[in-house]
């Protein structure tokens, strides 16, 4: 080859060069990669840059994730599947950090994970809040000479596995949406205490909507706005928290309609049918 092919050749790889990539087409991570991790809603997610040969259901299994929970934190995926270089937001648990080296730790096991500051946070809120990190070693692993850290500094706050992360420390499984599901379920028992608690069954459908409804929201007619209603789905015992935000539009459903549900209840209840049978329960106060 001739030093002009050679220069030619060098000069077209550039574009694939320069693009961002996490792992290569035989691992979705290394430890070679500098992983970024970011702070959102006291909840941890890293940046994952897709490189030739990843697929996203392959990503959500390295990350222990459901492809439908992949999707749910990186909605411009659904319909059309990211290319080389893309970057998808991860939530990972804090468990899945290793903070310390321990006797025969190997480098190649895991991928340095690094944090921006943001305007207003101090290291101590760094360390012992988002990364559980004691303060001195993250004054250590990043030889600081005080504790005083200004916006837009890179900190390394530990590492991440290049096996991936564990079913063994994910703190929840299923779709994200569980956890909202969950928080309501919390609110309704604490608001039953002091209501009466009435319930109904009956035929439930879909909403019908142009919008896209991405909450777990419901229409019914004689629970209050705003209150919190535990559907059933009796064929296989999955039971919803969701909220109450308007009464069923007379005419638009089937008659005998007891209540309608946004798309991710229906998803949650694991319903297929555009009208399908619940039993409901909410409060009266």
């Amino acid at each position: 080859m001739t030093i002009r092919r050679f220069v030619l050749l060098i000069f077209s790889l550039l574009p694939v060069l320069l693009i961002a990539q996490t792992g290569d087409r035989d691992n979705y991570l290394t430890f070679r990669d500098t992983v970024d991790v970011q702070i959102e809603k006291s909840r941890l997610y890293i940046q994952h840059h897709m490189a030739p040969g990843q697929t996203l259901f392959g990503l959500s299994r390295f990350y222990g994730l459901e492809l439908d929970e992949l999707l749910y934190y990186n909605p411009a995926f659904k319909t059309t599947g990211p290319q080389i270089g893309d970057t998808l937001s991860i939530p990972i648990p804090r468990k899945s950090i290793l903070s310390y080296w321990y006797p025969g730790y190997k480098r190649w096991k895991g991928a340095p994970l690094m944090y921006t500051v943001r305007k207003g946070e101090t290291l101590f809120q760094i360390s012992r809040r988002h990364f559980n990190l004691p303060l001195d070693s993250l004054v250590e692993y990043n030889k600081l000479k005080d504790t005083d850290v200004q916006p837009g500094t890179r900190l390394f706050v530990g590492w991440l596995s290049t096996k991936g992360v564990a079913d063994s420390v994910r703190t929840f499984f299923g779709h994200p949406l569980w956890e909202e599901s969950y928080r309501l379920r919390t609110r309704y028992l604490r608001l039953r205490k002091v209501a009466n608690e009435l319930e109904e069954q009956g035929f439930a459908s879909r909403i019908y909507s142009d919008m896209s409804v991405e909450d777990l929201v419901v229409l019914h007619d004689r629970a209050e706005i705003n209150e919190i209603l535990a559907l059933k789905n009796p064929l296989n015992n999955r039971i919803v928290f969701a909220r109450v935000i308007g009464r069923i539009p007379p005419g638009t459903y089937p008659p005998g309609t007891v209540l309608v549900a946004s798309e991710p209840v229906v998803k949650l209840l694991a319903v297929k049918d555009q009208r399908f049978f619940v039993r409901v329960k909410y409060l009266i106060r």
